[in-house]
């Protein structure tokens, strides 16, 4: 064999090995800007994205402004969270101050699943009202001896 042939054998060797070594560095994961930790943000990205992920499902694009947003959005409350444990009279922060930080929220959402509740309550107090309105009038009437004046 004369150089030049035993030089392309070498190089038809190297080849196949070049291209595996480019294509194992395009399937390498690359880092992407939900795995991106921005300092700015409260939380790491990927997580609250992982989350909100689990929640909304496959399928559906998350923007990054949403991501962002709720980001934010978490690090407000838990900073409201902070503040209301720090007001504790003891020297450290326990169990009891977390659920009476976290009692507002919590409420909340049983607000919203008592809201039918609520209406049905209201409606019954309005007509009470409107029943002791007709009452009144009724014996106030009677007593001045007048009419009753129809709404």
């Amino acid at each position: 064999m004369t150089e030049e042939k035993k030089e392309e054998k070498q190089v038809e060797k190297e080849a196949p090995t070049e291209a595996k070594e480019g294509e194992k560095k395009a399937e390498e994961p690359t880092e992407s800007e939900d795995d991106e930790d921005d300092e700015s943000m409260p939380f790491p990205k990927a997580r609250v994205v992982r989350i909100i992920r689990n929640e909304i499902g496959g399928g559906k694009q998350i923007r990054s402004e949403v991501k962002d947003a709720v980001n934010i959005w978490l690090g407000d409350v838990l900073k409201k969270i902070s503040r209301e444990m720090s007001n504790t009279q003891y020297g450290s922060v326990g169990i009891a101050d977390f659920q009476r930080a976290t009692k507002p929220y919590d409420m909340i959402e049983d607000i919203i699943k008592d809201e039918k509740r609520l209406l049905v309550s209201i409606e019954k107090l309005k007509a009470d009202s409107d029943h002791i309105i007709r009452e009144m009038r009724r014996f106030f009437s009677t007593l001045k001896g007048t009419e009753l004046e129809e709404e």
